[in-house]
């Protein structure tokens, strides 16, 4: 399995090629330098030498005579230079004006002696280049050794060096400085485009088209292709919403019809048997959840085409529960039990939320906690209270939500495997969902001490006094 790439910004990657382009470019130019300074010096020794070689060459029969080819190396030597040789390992005269010490000449002669081509050393303070040669002389073979001082040279091409590399990160600073504004400036199409597309997608019903010829020549392919996914989406979109309107109207009025004729015929009920009336009873049930299944439906459908109209304004808590459990079945409504806040009086913790959509999220919670607890034990609502939030803790003794489930059930008809034989359409949790983004809420589910699952909502506080945190209900 490969390794997973962090993302990273176009703009980061163009500044960071620039400026190892610039390194890279000084980077070699220092390189060139370098060898350009030694190519030269070993040009120079190889010329040397070869000069040494014409003249021992053109005074053979001097150059036989050690006295001679001492005479004869002091005038070919200066004051940087030094030239000496042997003749089988015995040594001739030297330099006059360089004298190389012993150390100086051993350590030379033994770099040199299986090289052919010129080594440079250091020697203490000095830096030297040393060259060799054999020459036959009548049959007698001569090693020269050519030496000379490149201290000088050697200190102005590490000058030279120390300059290119100071220019070269002056170079690299003034080319981030120069590509940053340079960069975000041929950017600034594809940032607009960006944030166009965020619009898109956040509201395609209300997104202005391109205008691809006001985009530069490499953008006006992908404007043309927005362009026509906008018009698409906003289509597809416009159907969406006269589907589910033309599905809330065909539906609800035979719903709402069919609930009038069972409930005259209920009121009718003496004369039937008992039967007969659990079968209006059940036809009751089933109209009232198919009635809140297509209201659940309309809900999530308007929230994905972002016509959802939320009135968020601060709602008291402790009014928003007593609301909601007034809307459960009356056989549902005494199992609510508030636990109270330590310190902290709910009638005066105030929440900023839209109240039909808080109303219609505690229904659903407070009745999914009903199905799933055993008939005669409570449902209790607790309160976690933060500086900026208030946490709703709605516990049930059901048998509990596992872990690898609590994400799962949020999702539109999936039900957790603890909730087969209950009835449901498994769309409550999803409708909470739905209606808590766009009031900057949250609903999660954890787990409660003794069996059972705590469902927590939260909202978002009105007021920010000094934190008050109160133990979770579990």
């Amino acid at each position: 399995m490969s390794a997973r790439v962090e993302p990273t910004s176009i703009r980061r990657r163009l500044e960071r090629t620039a400026l190892l382009a610039v390194l890279l470019g000084y980077g070699l130019l220092v390189l060139a330098n370098v060898q350009l300074f030694q190519q030269q010096r070993n040009q120079r020794q190889l010329t040397t030498m070869q000069r040494a070689e014409r003249l021992l060459l053109g005074n053979v029969a001097v150059a036989e005579q050690p006295q001679q080819l001492q005479r004869l190396f002091g005038t070919f030597s200066s004051s940087g230079l030094a030239l000496w040789g042997s003749f089988a390992e015995q040594k001739s005269g030297d330099a006059a004006l360089m004298d190389p010490s012993a150390d100086l000449r051993q350590r030379a002669e033994r770099l040199a002696q299986n090289q052919s081509r010129p080594q440079l050393f250091r020697n203490r303070s000095s830096s030297y280049m040393i060259t060799s040669r054999v020459v036959n002389l009548n049959g007698n073979p001569l090693r020269l050794y050519l030496l000379e001082d490149v201290s000088a040279e050697v200190a102005f091409e590490r000058q030279l060096n120390g300059w290119l590399l100071l220019a070269a990160v002056l170079a690299a600073l003034l080319s981030v400085l120069l590509s940053r504004r340079g960069i975000h400036r041929a950017l600034q199409p594809l940032t607009r485009l960006g944030d166009r597309l965020e619009t898109l997608c956040s509201n395609p019903l209300q997104h202005q088209p391109l205008t691809p010829d006001q985009q530069p020549l490499e953008l006006k392919p992908l404007a043309s292709a927005v362009n026509d996914l906008r018009e698409r989406l906003a289509k597809a979109l416009d159907h969406q919403q006269q589907f589910a309107s033309s599905v809330s109207h065909e539906l609800r009025n035979p719903i709402t019809i069919i609930g009038g004729y069972n409930r005259r015929l209920m009121r009718r009920a003496d004369n039937l048997t008992d039967d007969q009336q659990r079968q209006l009873l059940i036809v009751e049930d089933e109209i009232r959840r198919l009635g809140q299944l297509v209201t659940d439906l309309v809900t999530i459908t308007r929230a994905e085409i972002s016509v959802q109209n939320l009135d968020c304004q601060p709602l008291c808590i402790a009014d928003l529960v007593q609301q909601a459990t007034a809307l459960l079945e009356p056989q549902a409504q005494p199992r609510i039990v508030v636990i109270p806040a330590d310190g902290v009086d709910p009638r005066l913790i105030e929440v900023f939320a839209d109240r039909d959509a808080v109303l219609q999220c505690l229904v659903h919670l407070f009745n999914n906690a009903c199905q799933y607890s055993p008939p005669a034990s409570p449902v209790e609502i607790g309160y976690v209270c933060q500086a900026e939030r208030v946490f709703l803790q709605i516990r049930d003794h059901g048998p509990g939500v596992p872990a690898e489930e609590r994400q799962l059930v949020f999702e539109r008809f999936r039900r957790g495997r603890n909730s087969e034989g209950s009835p449901g359409s498994g769309i409550g949790l999803a409708v909470v969902q739905t209606l808590v983004d766009p009031m900057a809420g949250s609903v999660s589910i954890e787990d409660a001490e003794g069996g059972g699952a705590v469902v927590v909502l939260g909202l978002r506080r009105c007021s920010s006094p000094a934190p008050e945190v109160h133990p979770p209900l579990h």
